[in-house]
């Protein structure tokens, strides 16, 4: 391994070196760093020593020549433009080295940073992240990322729900970090809902293929979910099923699709969707199990309950000094 640092280094004095070579040379100086100055000095020595043989035989066989002065002088300005070169390439060597792992820190520097957006109740916003890929949040959403991405990986926090369209980078997986599962992709458009106080956390996939890790269990190698497969985690265990089709997923359109929902459930996502508060002052929750369709958010929350009261026996009384709701 050293006769190949060996000529590395000599290519990067006489800078010739590869940007692939910077690198490797970049690595040993980082793992060995004496032991790469002093490969650099003992080479940055034989080439001085090769090059004032030359210019010292240049100067020898002038000496009984009756314009030897000139000559001489000529040698001792070309010398010293020798040593300043072999010099600055000793420096430059090092200064590639040196520059090159100094490039990587701040490189690891930076994707360490981490910044966050967070839609307010009752607002959705849609944001690009630095490889591109988009992420439409749910009112009330929150999603940290690094301000640039790790060459290695893309990793992404998220609290609530967001819908991702990601772009492909074989090179560079995409991985959703919630608080029940880790959701892996290549490329691909996918729905995530992760609410920790609620224990909800529900993946549905509309294109491409993605793989949900369980982190309750230990032990769970993951699944991989097709278009239109949706995974829940309930009480720590996972549930596949499978949806009819992106019309399932409608709130990046303002609707909320109410069928297939407890009545307390419903009402956090009015919560969420309409930015008040729904206190739920009943012993029994309302059966709502015949209840279907979906409800456009920009008709208000009033219409919204309305609605849900064709088919469900409560009332409601809402405070709009307090922006709060109460369900009776």
């Amino acid at each position: 391994m050293k006769n190949h640092h060996e000529e590395i280094i000599y290519r990067a004095l006489r800078g010739q070196a590869t940007p692939e070579e910077e690198k490797m040379l970049a690595k040993w100086y980082k793992e060995s760093p004496e032991e790469c100055s002093r490969e650099i000095e003992a080479i940055h020595s034989i080439i001085d020593l090769t090059g004032m043989s030359g210019l010292t035989a240049a100067g020898s066989a002038s000496r009984t020549n009756a314009k030897d002065v000139p000559v001489r002088k000529a040698a001792g300005r070309h010398r010293f433009a020798w040593f300043a070169a072999i010099s600055s390439a000793a420096a430059i060597a090092l200064a590639i080295v040196t520059g090159y792992i100094s490039h990587e820190l701040t490189y690891d520097s930076i994707s360490s940073q981490m910044t966050s957006v967070e839609a307010p109740l009752g607002e959705h916003f849609i944001i690009t992240l630095p490889d591109s890929s988009s992420v439409h949040l749910n009112s009330g959403a929150r999603i940290e990322y690094p301000v640039v991405f790790r060459k290695d990986k893309r990793e992404v926090y998220l609290t609530g729900e967001a819908m991702f369209d990601v772009v492909h980078d074989e090179s560079k997986p995409f991985i959703v970090k919630t608080f029940a599962s880790e959701v892996s992709v290549l490329g691909t458009k996918f729905d995530v809902e992760a609410y920790k106080e609620n224990s909800i956390f529900t993946t549905t996939l509309l294109e491409g293929r993605v793989k949900v890790v369980n982190l309750s269990d230990p032990e769970h190698k993951g699944v991989i979910l097709n278009p239109n497969d949706v995974i829940r985690i309930e009480n720590g265990i996972m549930k596949m099923e499978k949806i009819s089709g992106q019309d399932d997923i409608c709130w990046t359109r303002g609707l909320i699709k109410i069928g297939g929902k407890t009545f307390d459930r419903i009402m956090r996502d009015f919560e969420k969707a309409f930015g008040v508060t729904i206190e739920i002052q009943r012993q029994q929750l309302p059966d709502i199990s015949e209840v279907s369709g979906k409800i456009r958010v920009n008709d208000g929350v009033a219409n919204a309950l309305r609605i849900l009261q064709r088919t469900a026996d409560f009332r409601f009384r809402i405070n709009d000094a307090t922006n709060t709701i109460t369900i009776y």
